[in-house]
């Protein structure tokens, strides 16, 4: 046979059918296995998803690496305080309720029986049995995502590291991590197909909501049992050792037996143990494929296409839906979500801070309740006002199309999602502040309105800040991602601090939050716009909510770590802690502002270096002049203060005027007047200089001088540099002038 030539093909036999080779489990799962690593190679990639997905890799590791240490400090511990039997009956508990909460989670999520995902519809057009396809994708599932079974593995490797187990006990519990992962994955597999299998169309959705009520019900379970576990390690251990017998009946202790006989220094049992697992992963396998093989003898095609689970069409009302209750009324239709948006988070925070800390501990102070209503209310502005693009992937043409603004229609969104969410919170404060019977009433109500204008704003900064990072241009990616989750979290949980604080530190946060809630908002419905165009979506820019991030991080985190470092030390000692830390923060928000502008076009200076140089020094001098004349007696500073000074306004600068002044899209003595008044408020928040009463008019009067001197040597030459040397002048001067 010459080269390029086939060999000769056997002719069928009338009316034969053409069957397609046989696809195994095993070359399924590599198929499966090589699709996702190459979509994850191709996310990191890709350019202006890249950082996106990074982001989330780098926050995903660094939360393991986090509760490997958390644990491992924990679960010693728990080895000093009770025996071995003690120690194992402990881990077997928590690998049981993290097994649980996973297998819930993942059995309430119906993504094998769904259709939709590239790869569901992938699988749709082939003919692969479904008996084939669960345990391929069960086997892709653990290789692909080793640590997807939440904290499994980082609970099994600090175990190893407290029972010394040297190099054989990091090995030992990543196999023990996949096989259980393949075990959850198969039954939660298994759940799924069942509920499609024998619960009719007509109750399956409601099928589909107790499964998450059980998932959150779950997950709560666990995160109160890891508030335990890092909170009172001992006294737990004490607790567990007493039903010791029970807790060595779990399915945790098939998870458990391998680690704990290697431990004991038999290998032999070790091995046996771990068989004894394999074979139980088998079985859950076997399990699968049988209730696979009953949902679809033939194929994918009865195991959940979309059209299974169709229902009635709405009546027809005389209102049509508007922008704001159109996200209202799918909430309301679709009983998984709504259950998500109310039900999640009060099992979520409820059964944490009431069964790990208590509801006297919980009711004991008015800041306390204004904390626990307002995190509540943000992690409905997470489930719902957050996820709004992603319900309109589908139809956000139709938006653009309207004629009307899209400013306005995302304000109708806003204010129906904060009505809701404001309300909740208020109820929740008014409600659990009964408790409280010494508290004034104007106390109560100024808290209750903080808390209420709070959540209603952070539902305003929810739908922004969804719309600034959406990206409708991709339908295989989600319109939010959890670069797009983290940050309003972080920014959200930071007001946190403005509802403990005294009355000025209130005033400034909220300020602050105001600032940042127009550029947020500003920037969403700029991005609204061009969400659907790829090449714009992708285009980097500077943008002032991104400057506002940072300054809400610095300023209410640096006064968070304030508080820490003073708490951390007596005296003097204290406030060095406090100023380090402080410090330390600055220099890494001067970091990520940096590597943020040169990832971006270069700004246009107004001037030459040397014109601007000048022009900052003269502005910088008469600066100085202005606050050594109208401040009275002087102060001194040591040459390393100065040094420190001048490295702080150098950060400071970066994000005050290379970021935030650059990108507010206004005159230019606007824009350096409200560069001025943040870099005002963030003085009061992170440096306290509040908390100095009458003697603290001279140093805030100074704050502001400098600020308003680098922001209007910036606005007339374009220069960092020049604004950094304006401040700089004026410490100068100041040190200078306070040497005899």
């Amino acid at each position: 046979m010459t080269v390029g030539s086939h060999p000769p093909v056997k002719p069928l036999a009338p009316g034969a059918a053409v069957l397609p080779d046989a696809v195994g489990v095993l070359r399924l799962a590599s198929i499966l296995i090589r699709f996702r690593l190459r979509t994850m190679r191709n996310a990191f990639r890709a350019r202006g998803r890249g950082r996106s997905t990074l982001f989330a890799t780098v926050i995903g590791v660094a939360t393991g690496l986090a509760y490997v240490g958390l644990f491992t400090q924990a679960f010693s511990v728990m080895a000093h305080t009770v025996d071995w039997f003690g120690q194992v009956a402990v881990l077997s508990l928590v690998t049981s309720t993290i097994g649980f909460g996973s297998l819930a989670a993942r059995a309430a999520s119906s993504e094998a029986v769904r259709a939709g995902s590239p790869e569901n519809e992938f699988m749709l057009a082939r003919p692969v049995a479904l008996e084939v396809l669960v345990p391929a994708r069960g086997l892709a599932d653990a290789v692909v995502d080793p640590v997807g079974a939440l904290f499994l593995l980082p609970v099994l490797i600090s175990a190893g590291v407290v029972w010394r187990l040297g190099a054989l006990g990091w090995p030992l519990a990543i196999v023990i991590s996949m096989l259980t992962q393949i075990a959850i994955s198969m039954l939660a597999y298994a759940v799924q197909l069942a509920v499609v299998r024998y619960v009719p169309a007509g109750r399956r959705r409601m099928m589909w909501t107790l499964l998450r009520l059980v998932a959150a019900m779950s997950l709560a379970t666990l995160w109160m049992l890891g508030t335990w576990v890092m909170r009172t390690p001992a006294a737990l251990a004490t607790s567990v050792r007493a039903i010791g017998p029970v807790c060595l009946f779990s399915p945790g202790m098939l998870v458990t037996a391998p680690l704990a006989a290697l431990a004991r220094g038999n290998p032999v049992q070790a091995a046996k143990m771990l068989f004894t697992l394999a074979m139980a992963v088998a079985f859950t396998i076997w399990l699968a494929v049988r209730v696979a093989r009953r949902a679809g003898m033939a194929g994918w095609e009865e195991a959940g296409a979309v059209w299974a689970e169709a229902t009635r069409a709405p009546r027809l009302t005389s209102r049509l839906p508007t922008a704001a209750t159109k996200d209202l009324r799918l909430i309301v239709r679709d009983r998984s979500q709504l259950l998500a948006l109310v039900a999640m988070p009060v099992i979520f925070i409820g059964v944490q801070i009431f069964g790990a800390a208590g509801w006297s501990w919980t009711t004991g102070s008015l800041e306390r309740i204004s904390c626990f209503a307002y995190s509540l209310a943000l992690y409905m502005g997470t489930i719902g006002p957050l996820t709004h693009m992603q319900a309109e992937r589908r139809a956000f043409w139709i938006l653009r199309t309207v004629p009307v603004p899209l400013a306005r229609l995302l304000a109708a969104k806003a204010r129906a999602w904060a009505v809701i969410v404001g309300g909740m919170a208020a109820v929740v404060f008014a409600v659990m502040s009964l408790s409280l019977h010494d508290v004034p009433v104007a106390a109560r109500v100024g808290a209750g309105l903080l808390v209420t204008a709070g959540a209603a704003g952070m539902s305003f900064v929810a739908v922004a800040m969804a719309s600034a990072g959406a990206d409708l241009s991709d339908e295989t990616g989600t319109a939010v991602g959890p670069a797009t989750i983290y940050a309003y979290l972080f920014v959200g949980g930071l007001y946190n601090l403005v509802l403990v604080e005294d009355a000025v530190t209130r005033a400034a946060g909220l300020a602050l939050y105001m600032c940042a809630g127009w550029t947020y908002w500003q920037a969403g419905v700029e991005h609204a716009g061009f969400c659907l165009d790829a090449e714009a979506v992708r285009a980097r820019r500077v943008r002032a909510a991104d400057a506002a991030t940072m300054v809400i991080v610095y300023a209410l985190g640096g006064r968070a770590l304030l508080n820490a470092g003073k708490s951390a030390g007596q005296g003097g000692e204290g406030v060095q802690i406090a100023l380090a830390l402080q410090l330390a923060l600055l220099v890494l928000v001067a970091i990520w502002a940096a590597i943020y502008l040169a990832r971006r076009p270069r700004a246009v200076a107004r001037a030459g270096l040397a014109r601007s140089l000048l022009l900052a020094a003269g502005v910088g001098a008469l600066a100085g002049g202005i606050v050594l004349a109208t401040r009275g007696a002087h102060v001194r500073l040591p040459a390393l203060a100065v040094a420190v000074a001048a490295l702080a306004v150098l950060a400071e600068e970066i994000v005050l005027r290379g970021v935030l002044q650059r990108s507010v899209s206004t005159s230019r003595l606007a824009a350096a007047a409200i560069s001025t008044a943040v870099g005002v408020i963030t003085a009061l928040l992170s440096l306290s200089l509040s908390a100095q009463g009458a003697a603290g008019v001279g140093p805030i009067a100074a704050v502001a001088t400098g600020h308003a001197a680098a922001a209007v040597a910036y606005a007339f030459t374009g220069r960092v540099a020049a604004a950094w040397l304006a401040r700089v002048v004026l410490v100068g001067l100041a040190a200078f002038a306070s040497f005899p």
